[in-house]
């Protein structure tokens, strides 16, 4: 394990990041497309966040099984079962006019996701030091944002000049590409030596083993989570509430994400040279600060200064949430653990979008938002007053 984080990112980019950009740019395409599709078939913001929200419950359902998956038949397994699951669910949105068939495409590509996240963080584990781990997770996460950066833009310029089913192919298109890649590329997993049976008493025994990480950093985490799938619902619903269409909406995300982009590398620096806290305190604060200018926004001007926020604070926190999992979770039954502790921080995720759905049912856009923001209030709040440094220094670090 003597790899330098030089050589580790060289060895790590065709399986892991090269696949995770393709597939983020497929990723955030649908986070843009779908619920502008869903109002463009005359549903309202309530169902086209409900749509988002089927995104969100795959990845729960997910979690736990991929973490099983990983530990029973390794990493690359796990990589494996992601990319065929998005080429099937993207298929399905490409073919469906209806919020029955899309859901069940968003469940299917959020179930994949979580397979594919888990088994990135898995592959990176098993194959970097500590004081590595957040530089090299974080690009994980800085693949994804620069996917982000780039995918909103092009699914909104084809969905306009040809037809949202045509960009749903062209997710289709990358997400084959990631797969062939992770097949050719990715070396074999080895399952983890547990003697520990794969059972949902097992399951409960981890959340009462290591209750006080998920109590202290997992709550948090939960709220980090709830705020980014919050913005996904909210900067869309924000841009059509003022009119934009949906190649502005895509220009609006896509700059969010380049703020995001810029901040990946300093994210992991901060966190293996400061550590993990001074990451997230500031992260969380200017992501709440960000969805709070957001629920005002009456102009384009406005709205992208919100949302350059909110990019500048998601940024921050590139690859936290994966960062602290692998750093809590024990030697043995390491990917089961971290098959909970996705469980456990994506419920802020798969959360959201039902709460914003059904908060939109009962009051406005600006009160729903306020109300995301302090949620990130509240995150920063307990990272400050229960959650310890996890970030261990190691000789010569």
């Amino acid at each position: 394990m003597n790899t330098s984080i030089r050589q580790l990112v060289i060895q790590l980019f065709l399986p892991v990041y090269l696949p995770g950009i393709l597939t983020a740019m497929a990723q955030t395409s649908v986070l843009v497309l779908l619920p502008m599709y869903v109002l463009e078939l005359g549903f309202d913001a309530s169902i086209a966040a409900l749509m988002l929200a089927s995104r969100g419950v795959g990845q729960l359902l997910g979690d736990v099984p991929a973490g099983i998956v990983a530990s029973k038949f390794g990493d690359r397994g796990c990589l494996l079962l992601g990319n065929i699951g998005y080429v099937i669910g993207y298929s399905l949105m490409a073919c469906g006019n209806n919020p029955i068939l899309l859901g069940i495409g968003g469940i299917i590509a959020g179930l994949s996701m979580s397979f594919a996240l888990l088994g990135r963080q898995a592959y990176i584990s098993h194959r970097s030091l500590p004081n590595q781990r957040g530089r090299a997770l974080s690009l994980v996460a800085g693949g994804m944002r620069i996917g982000s950066l780039i995918g909103p833009v092009i699914g909104g310029l084809v969905a306009s000049h040809y037809s949202y089913q045509v960009a749903f192919l062209c997710m289709v298109a990358l997400s084959v590409l990631a797969l062939v890649l992770v097949l050719m590329t990715a070396e074999k997993g080895q399952p983890e030596a547990t003697d520990t049976p794969h059972s949902m008493g097992a399951i409960l025994r981890i959340l009462v083993d290591h209750k006080q990480a998920f109590l202290s950093a997992g709550l948090a985490m939960i709220m980090l989570q709830f705020m980014r799938a919050g913005r996904i619902t909210l900067l869309p619903l924000a841009g059509s509430s003022v009119g934009l269409n949906v190649a502005e909406v895509g220009f609006l995300v896509s700059a969010a994400a380049f703020m995001d982009s810029l901040m990946f590398v300093p994210a992991g620096i901060i966190m293996d040279r400061w550590g993990r806290k001074a990451a997230a305190a500031p992260s969380l604060i200017i992501f709440a600060l960000g969805l709070s200018l957001l629920a005002w926004a009456d102009s384009y001007a406005a709205l992208l200064a919100g949302a350059l926020l909110i990019g500048t604070g998601n940024g921050l926190s590139a690859g936290l949430v994966m960062v602290l999992g692998v750093d809590f979770a024990p030697e043995k039954g390491r990917a089961r653990f971290i098959g909970v502790w996705k469980l456990v921080s994506d419920s802020g995720q798969a959360a959201a979008p039902l709460v914003i759905s059904g908060m939109l049912t009962v009051t406005s856009l600006l009160v729903t938002t306020q109300a995301v923001a302090m949620a990130g209030f509240f995150g920063f709040y307990w990272l400050r007053t229960r959650v310890q440094e996890t970030l261990q220094k190691t000789e010569g670090s």
